[in-house]
């Protein structure tokens, strides 16, 4: 592959995130090659934050990752000023030869090839400097980013499908991993991170203890193991670290560097704001404007409804969730796990109990859930005497308001087990809904890595 085949880490002058956080005030690291670069323990925690550093780029965290997320199902569309942005993926248009698809690719690869290589001088028993919170680390960056790549090119219609190529040092022109060996694999060692980062720090800008079970919830959860994602949900929240926002933050907790709820966020400052390319200037009008929520979205909101203060009416509405720190356009941490999406997704997993087993326990949690959810944002919100075809499509409403323009729509919809298709009522394509289970609903591998790697297949409609 493209990337797969840098022997060398290639971190040219890594720009060092700042925030909040001390470990990120940092002198930036120059060229070094890797025997350089990780021979002592600053240089391998410099490369640890390199990759911290591309999960900010644009094709990843930064915007397009999290954007094509809500485009290409149907909680975004074009806006009337849109000149091209994302078009491919709302018209369901895209091809092997997306640069969108293969710069996010490109730079996913490297974080796991960048991981790969700290890992294995964390695993080398004569680097006694080495500690074991920057291993779990390592580990649990590693399987944040498989886990992405393979909700983004795995078909999981199936979880014996193709899913992505699984990388070490040892292996040339890898294959395609199914999905479900990559999930077993991303499970095993976000079990071990969580051991070795048992004394790291907890801060919602570099992955730790808690914010790794966060991960297995997701893991356990997208790979159909509902007990096991029920007990890692309910241990993390009794956990205390974390607590929901309520209804006199939760607005101002978007202008904010984090909150109680923050989990894992991608740190932004001033000095990393890309500008014209960042999540806040697409979507806000006194920005580049490319994108607006769909009046799908915007009805399931009731007037009492606190989040409505995100939708910015001018001559199209947008959805101002993004605003900037203090006033600078551009400057917000990206959330990547938020303790609502643990109770959201703890509730779903009752569901799959209810509906198997039909204990009627499991119907009252789910309420109880959904009351704490709920309330502090919309006070009028009721949810008794629903049936339970009725409770699980106010589960998935609930969830597609609360993380609207987090990325996470399109995942929610493809992975669920209940087989929810893609139906937009607002929509100016030629294409307006996807049924479930779909091709469309895997991404093409882009072209360059099938040229590089003839080991590689493409996606069944590509």
């Amino acid at each position: 592959m493209v990337y797969m085949k840098k022997l060398l880490i290639t971190l040219l002058t890594i720009t060092l995130f700042t925030s909040c956080e001390d470990f990120l005030d940092k002198d930036p690291a120059n060229y070094a090659s890797q025997e350089t670069l990780l021979s002592t323990k600053q240089g391998v925690t410099s490369a640890l934050i390199g990759c911290y550093n591309d999960f900010q780029s644009y094709t990843y965290y930064g915007r397009n990752f999290v954007l094509i997320g809500d485009v290409y199902a149907d909680n975004a569309k074009l806006s009337t000023q849109n000149t091209g942005n994302f078009s491919s993926f709302y018209n369901y248009s895209v091809t092997a030869d997306d640069d969108d698809l293969a710069d996010f690719w490109s730079t996913a690869y490297r974080i796991i090839n960048n991981t790969n290589n700290i890992i294995k001088v964390c695993q080398d028993s004569t680097r006694s400097d080495i500690s074991n919170s920057l291993y779990g680390e390592a580990l649990a960056i590693r399987c944040l980013t498989y886990f992405d790549l393979v909700r983004t090119f795995g078909n999981q219609a199936s979880y014996d499908n193709a899913g992505i190529p699984v990388v070490s040092d040892t292996t040339s022109n890898p294959s395609r991993t199914t999905v479900k060996d990559v999930y077993t694999m991303i499970i095993k060692d976000l079990k071990k991170a969580i051991e070795l980062l048992e004394d790291a720090p907890v801060t919602p800008f570099r992955l730790n203890k808690y914010s790794a079970k966060a991960l297995l919830v997701l893991a356990y959860r997208y790979n159909n193991q509902f007990s096991l994602a029920i007990t890692e949900a309910e241990e993390l929240i009794a956990s205390g670290q974390y607590s929901l926002l309520t209804t006199d933050n939760y607005i101002e907790s978007w202008s904010q560097e984090s909150s109680t709820e923050s989990i894992f966020s991608i740190a932004m400052s001033a000095t990393d704001n890309a500008g014209t390319n960042s999540i806040g200037h697409m979507l806000s009008p006194d920005g580049y404007g490319g994108l607006v929520p769909t009046d799908d979205l915007l009805k399931l909101y009731s007037d009492n409804d606190i989040r409505t203060q995100f939708f910015n009416t001018r001559s199209e509405t947008f959805f101002n969730k993004y605003p900037g720190r203090d006033g600078n356009l551009g400057v917000d941490n990206v959330p990547v796990i938020r303790l609502s999406e643990i109770y959201f997704i703890l509730a779903d997993c009752y569901m799959s109990k209810l509906a198997t087993t039909g204990d009627s326990q499991y119907y009252y949690k789910i309420l109880d859930i959904m009351d704490k959810l709920t309330k502090r944002v919309d006070a009028t919100a009721v949810f008794d005497n629903l049936s339970m075809d009725d409770l699980l499509l106010k589960i998935h409403e609930e969830y597609r308001k609360e993380f609207a323009f987090e990325g996470k729509r399109l995942t929610q919809l493809k992975l669920s087990i209940w087989k929810f298709p893609v139906i937009r009522e607002d929509c100016n394509s030629t294409i307006c809904n996807i049924p479930n289970p779909s091709n469309k609903f895997a991404f093409p591998i882009p072209t360059a890595e099938l040229n590089a790697n003839p080991n590689l297949t493409q996606n069944q409609g590509y």
